[in-house]
């Protein structure tokens, strides 16, 4: 469903509920030249610029935040082995928007005062017709495949998330394709016992997967808390390769993302016990994971 040169967007914000699952089958079969539009993104962008997949990047944000401020390769290599269309929060939220409702552009108050009227050359100045000051014009964005995970769905992909539910609901309303893997697929019965719960309805889903642990090592909401372990692990293999040592890289690429077949693969390779420690009777702060 995705081929080389595709813009795919990528939901979940920073640590939590990020579709690390088919990324991985992404990276497996070496997809490239993809440009990516995400939300406030975490480490598995890092990782798919290390692997030379993308081309064009739209996010306001790479990182882990306390594990890792920024995300060392995306870090060395912005710029120079893929292109980033700088954009904050709130004017990624109205590309979409744009695209959503089928218009050229969408005047935004966001990118003034700032400097991404200097940094992305997509943005324009134009005049209030009602006499107020200079607006910035916002293009649409175009996205072939939105790829999202979330808590569960029904077969058909009605999708509910068990919190907030970030920028994926307007993902999959601008993509033309949309994949969602969940924790479980529940019964109709279940997703219509609370119907105000569902983010995304079936019409806009094109094809659900039951992906059990399919976060890691990112967060999903009332399953398990982010593994910070092994966000370390990975930033020693990316502090490494920065310093010019690929051989780090190399071994835990070959580890985690080629030499598992599927997602059972990889979390025999990560460790069930390790996995189910994860608990949330094991974080202080349930809640909000």
């Amino acid at each position: 469903m995705i081929n080389n040169g595709d813009t795919i967007g990528i939901g979940g914000f920073v640590t939590t509920n990020k579709p690390w699952a088919f990324l991985r089958a992404l990276m497996r079969v070496r997809k490239k030249d993809l440009t990516v539009v995400a939300s406030p993104s975490g480490l598995e962008i890092d990782l798919m610029v290390a692997m030379g997949l993308i081309k064009t990047l739209m996010t306001p944000y790479v990182g882990a935040e306390a594990i890792a401020p920024v995300g060392p390769i995306y870090s060395k290599q912005a710029g120079k082995s893929f292109t980033i269309e700088e954009t904050d929060l709130m004017t990624l939220a109205t590309m979409l928007r744009a695209r959503i409702q089928a218009l050229p552009f969408l005047p935004a108050w966001g990118p003034v005062g700032t400097s991404l009227m200097e940094l992305n050359s997509k943005l324009r100045w134009v005049e209030d017709p009602f006499g107020g000051p200079p607006l910035v014009a916002v293009p649409p964005v175009k996205i072939d495949v939105a790829i999202i995970h979330a808590c569960h769905a029904d077969k058909y992909g009605n999708v509910q998330h068990l919190g907030p539910c970030f920028l994926d609901p307007m993902l999959a309303q601008a993509a033309e394709k949309v994949i969602v893997q969940v924790e479980k697929i529940v019964s109709n019965e279940e997703i219509r016992r609370n119907p105000l719960a569902t983010t995304i309805p079936c019409q806009q889903v094109t094809a659900v997967v039951q992906a059990p642990y399919g976060a890691h090592p990112s967060a999903s909401q009332n399953y398990y808390r982010l593994d910070d372990v092994h966000y370390r692990e990975y930033l020693k293999v990316a502090k490494a390769f920065v310093e010019g040592d690929q051989t780090l890289l190399k071994d835990y690429i070959a580890r985690y993302i080629d030499q598992p077949k599927d997602l059972a693969g990889y979390l025999e390779a990560v460790g069930m016990e390790k996995i189910l420690n994860l608990g949330l009777e094991e974080c202080s702060d349930a809640g909000n994971t």
